[in-house]
């Protein structure tokens, strides 16, 4: 029998407190029963306790009602029509319980954030459907016995002062079960004000979304917190100006499309200095593209142009005469998962009007796992990327 290896201070680390609470001894030995069963000999150690403290972390949410899984679901479900990415529920799938399909999300969603190098993970990896159903029965017989904890019953429901809303804040922002494995990558270069502009979680929600979803009607007392609730942005007037110009234009040699799609950089600068009548100089033609294939062009009122190099050949728009199905078939996925590689206007919109079909999961060549679940990979992928101005 192995010896424990996950211990009192691992489970308070993905905690708002340091003062022990009377149920923290039962889930760190129910964490350590899974570890038993853990046997994603790929994924490194420190990462295999993460699954196993996220798991028992999961039971004591839906025992505590703490309620981070049900936003989890009530947010995925407004936004697709079904709880969970990925997984169909099965008939004994029963919300507020344990789940077999909760704890493949949770497994491969730790295993695919992982900070060591893999390729993406196959949601539907064997591995980690042996491991939720090695998992099921120690969670099972837990839900049974675990005891609530009480510190964490009603715990976004308000505050008592500024230093508790902000300790609240930051343990959600990125050091919960659900909050943490995103912000693994940025968590030491955030600053307090970043947490409000920088989405996090397995869906790319803002701070303020998860308190809309976790404190209720309650969520009023939240408005308080200056920042939480960003003010929408406001566009100057010039430039708000200047962007209807280029929309004018740029639609009226187009017919009214808003995207094209162009080979090269000498018909990028043609564009630019002949139908947007951009000065023809360096300032203003981008001699920095030179060495890039091909571009997409799309034009928005009050945002402007935007541009994407190098990914005419993904985008299957019966307009775009660079699209290759096997080019796509190998590299389109990344347009879901490259940070930066495409603007999120643009990737929004070739998800929209399923663009993308050939994206596909490298070294799987799963194609509709990935069209069903496009916009969730892409948020979950992405983060600021896809959300962010």
């Amino acid at each position: 029998m192995k010896k424990n290896v996950i211990y009192l201070n691992d489970w308070l680390a993905i905690h708002p407190y340091t003062t022990v609470a009377p149920s923290d001894g039962f889930f760190v030995e129910l964490a350590n029963r899974l570890y038993m069963v853990c046997d994603l000999e790929e994924v490194p150690e420190s990462y295999r306790k993460k699954i196993c403290l996220y798991a028992a972390a999961y039971l004591e949410d839906l025992v505590s009602d703490l309620g981070l899984w049900q936003a989890f679901i009530t947010a995925h479900t407004h936004l697709y029509g079904r709880c969970l990415p990925f997984y169909p529920l099965g008939k004994n799938y029963v919300k507020g319980e344990v789940n077999e399909e909760d704890l493949r999300f949770l497994i491969w969603n730790t295993w695919q954030k992982a900070l060591f190098k893999h390729s993406y993970v196959n949601p539907l990896d064997g591995q980690i459907l042996r491991l939720a159903r090695a998992f099921m029965p120690i969670m099972e017989e837990a839900y049974e016995q675990a005891p609530e904890n009480e510190w964490l019953r009603n715990f976004f429901s308000g505050y008592a002062d500024e230093k508790e809303a902000d300790r609240k804040l930051t343990w959600l922002f990125g050091h919960t079960y659900l909050t943490e494995p995103s912000m693994w990558p940025y968590i030491q270069q955030v600053t307090p004000t970043d947490r409000f502009i920088v989405p996090v979680g397995p869906l790319a929600l803002f701070l303020h979304e998860w308190i809309d979803l976790l404190a209720g009607k309650q969520s009023e007392v939240w408005k308080k917190v200056p920042g939480l609730y960003p003010e929408e942005s406001v566009i100057p007037d010039e430039v708000l100006k200047k962007n209807a110009e280029i929309y004018r234009l740029f639609t009226l040699w187009t017919g009214g499309r808003r995207i094209i799609y162009l080979n090269g950089y000498d018909s990028l600068k043609r564009f630019l200095v002949e139908i947007l009548r951009w000065p023809d100089d360096e300032n203003h033609t981008l001699p920095q593209m030179k060495s890039n294939r091909n571009f997409v062009l799309m034009v928005d009122e009050q945002k402007g142009l935007l541009l994407a190099k190098d990914v005419c050949e993904y985008i299957a728009d019966a307009e775009n005469p660079f699209y290759n199905q096997e080019e796509a078939s190998q590299n389109a996925f990344r347009m879901l998962t490259e940070e930066m590689l495409c603007p999120p206007d643009l990737l929004t919109y070739c998800i929209c009007e399923n663009l993308l079909p050939d994206a596909e999961l490298p070294e799987v060549g799963e194609k509709m796992l990935v069209k069903l679940n496009a916009d969730f990979i892409a948020r979950h992928s992405l983060l600021y990327y896809y959300r962010g101005d």
